[in-house]
């Protein structure tokens, strides 16, 4: 090769190529990470996922609240997820969503070190509730 620069250049953006690390879903899947506040009355918290256990521990109003969930894969990107009442009381609102099967959530993008989901709650067969959101690594 007649210029020895473009080749050094060829090699540095290879290099870069494969040694940036993309993430994946699977990367969600135990850690700690943070929701963002969705709307001004919502709270920012955080999730500490350890493979099919999950914590949401949520600051309000100078309380810690704490729900434990069960997380049920369904594939590499989606779950159910079921709260686990051998863990706390389950409150008519949270019961209601066990009743009914669970949340279910697919995650739709991953950019950064966060992933874009949406949840959905179906009740009689019919989708009653979605919320669209995301998490963050920390």
């Amino acid at each position: 090769m007649k210029n020895p620069l473009l080749l050094l250049l060829i090699v540095f953006f290879i290099g870069l190529t494969m040694t940036a690390q993309e993430l994946t879903c699977a990367d969600f899947k135990n850690g700690t990470f943070i929701v963002p506040k969705a709307s001004e009355d919502s709270p920012e918290y955080k999730l500490v996922r350890d493979g099919n256990s999950q914590m949401e521990i949520i600051e309000m109003n100078g309380q810690t609240i704490t729900l434990y969930g069960i997380l049920e894969w369904i594939d590499e990107c989606s779950y159910k997820l079921i709260y686990d009442e051998t863990k706390m009381n389950l409150p008519e609102e949270i019961q209601f969503v066990n009743d009914n099967g669970g949340i279910v959530s697919e995650m739709l993008k991953i950019e950064d070190n966060c992933f874009f989901y949406k949840s959905v709650l179906i009740v009689d067969g019919k989708e009653t509730k979605r919320i669209d959101g995301k998490y963050c690594a920390q």
